[in-house]
């Protein structure tokens, strides 16, 4: 009841269900009673509006991702502690939701029940090496152009010789520039920029004065782009619905595929998480949960975890989180903690390999979520972005990826509840540092107290 109370007094909250339901319905409503199918442009008038909410996303992830993290990285000297504590958090999140993965598509084996099915291609892709792009990852860390590194992101490619029989080991190395954000490569200089700046001191006031500034007025126009999340999601959702062919279908065919990547959400959201939570603060997580209501519907409405980052911060103060905390850790987690995309990307991976009779090893099932887990570090927290990066994974174990299709089929639908999740993951993360944090605070003020009190004795 405090629940659905909240909800109706939220105006954006009920407007954003509504726009959701009224998407949902228009939607099924298009699909059944207009003729069939439709054209890609006719899609594409349905999808407008809400494109142009995703461009507006699009355009102020970079100012309010960079001037977020410098903002809030300018203090780190006086309180290292919180980019510590967050490196901490984030590693033994990963560690969770890689050995969930694993431990999930050893037993279930989602992709052997669809393999009697003709759903297997046999093309041929792309050919890459794993550590290639392990080592790509560290080449965007550190960008060779920052401003190349807005546009484009560096990625190996290997040419093959004339020669067929020389092994992959031994074609030619060459690299391309794919078009794409570089987001890891600007957090990187962001954090350097910011501790650069808090490290300079007075000389720094005026930079420190400009990105905080920046940020709160990133902050205020993300507010105004939020205001249309009730007419995006309505044609966003509509316009998905439609352009799915046979839902019904796809959704009977990859039945155990989805149920496993929900039971994997589930287990991490509601349960492996919020005991982290209470192993290191001794409170109940679902206090914090239960009030992400906005949030929640925020990123089930846009699927993105970008979108949500201002109504995740907004909450997380309401609850008495230090904004020193929340704005630090929210802009980092919706680029760098993709627990959800991981486990999405995971599951999906050994899904395809299945599908295909691939025998792997439980070491190279490891070694396959491990690199799916490292791609999703630096990916945009922007809608359906975790196929791309299934798609490089796959690549570079030389898995065909032409039944990515079948997961991208679906993939608008469980994306909405992998952001969620991603959320509960920023959410609790920043719960456990401010924790901490408040404490180490404390502790600090009692030292001070106790050293005045002692001077003032000796005086």
């Amino acid at each position: 009841m405090n629940i659905l109370r909240r909800i109706l007094r939220d105006k954006l909250i009920f407007r954003t269900i509504v726009g959701v339901l009224a998407g949902i319905s228009l939607g099924i409503i298009l699909k059944t009673f207009t003729p069939q199918p439709w054209s890609k442009r006719e899609i594409m008038y349905l999808k407008f509006p809400g494109e142009l909410f995703m461009r507006m996303v699009n355009c102020l992830i970079l100012p309010l991702v960079t001037s977020s993290i410098v903002s809030a990285t300018c203090n780190l000297k006086k309180s290292g502690q919180i980019g510590r504590m967050a490196l901490c958090y984030y590693m033994t999140t990963t560690t969770l939701g890689i050995i969930l993965s694993v431990i999930l598509v050893q037993t279930t084996k989602p992709g052997e029940l669809l393999k009697s099915q003709n759903v297997v291609s046999h093309n041929t892709t792309r050919s890459f090496i794993t550590l290639d792009s392990v080592l790509d990852l560290f080449r965007n860390l550190l960008p060779d152009n920052i401003v190349g590194a807005c546009l484009f992101q560096y990625q190996t490619s290997l040419r093959k010789p004339s020669n067929e029989c020389v092994s992959i080991e031994e074609w030619e190395i060459d690299h391309t520039n794919v078009s794409g954000t570089n987001v890891l490569g600007l957090v990187f200089f962001s954090l350097i920029m910011g501790l650069a700046i808090g490290n300079i001191e007075s000389k720094g006031e005026a930079l420190k004065s400009f990105f905080f500034s920046l940020s709160d007025a990133m902050m205020k126009i993300m507010n105004w782009a939020i205001m249309m999340v009730p007419i995006s999601a309505l044609f966003l959702i509509a316009g998905k619905i439609v352009e799915v062919e046979d839902f019904k279908s796809v959704v009977q065919r990859l039945g155990i595929y989805i149920l496993t990547v929900f039971t994997g959400l589930i287990i991490q959201g509601l349960i492996i998480l919020p005991l982290l939570y209470f192993i290191c603060t001794r409170k109940s997580p679902y206090n914090i949960i239960l009030k992400l209501g906005p949030a929640f519907v925020t990123a089930f409405g846009t699927s993105s975890s970008t979108a949500t980052v201002p109504v995740t911060i907004s909450c997380l103060e309401q609850l008495g989180i230090p904004s020193k905390v929340s704005r630090f850790i929210v802009p980092i987690g919706a680029t760098i903690n993709m627990d959800g995309i991981a486990l999405y990307e995971s599951i999906g991976a050994i899904f395809i390999i299945q599908l295909h009779g691939f025998q792997f090893s439980l070491f190279k099932t490891v070694i396959i979520c491990i690199t799916c887990t490292i791609s999703c570090i630096g990916a945009a927290g922007l809608p359906s972005g975790g196929y791309v990066m299934l798609i490089m994974v796959l690549n570079s174990v030389g898995v065909p990826v032409e039944d990515v299709s079948l997961i991208i089929a679906i993939d608008w639908f469980v994306d909405r509840f992998r952001t969620t999740m991603n959320i509960v993951a920023d959410a609790l993360g920043a719960g456990i540092i401010s924790h901490y944090y408040k404490k180490d605070n404390q502790n600090f003020e009692l030292e001070v107290v106790q050293l005045t009190i002692n001077t003032r004795n000796i005086s």
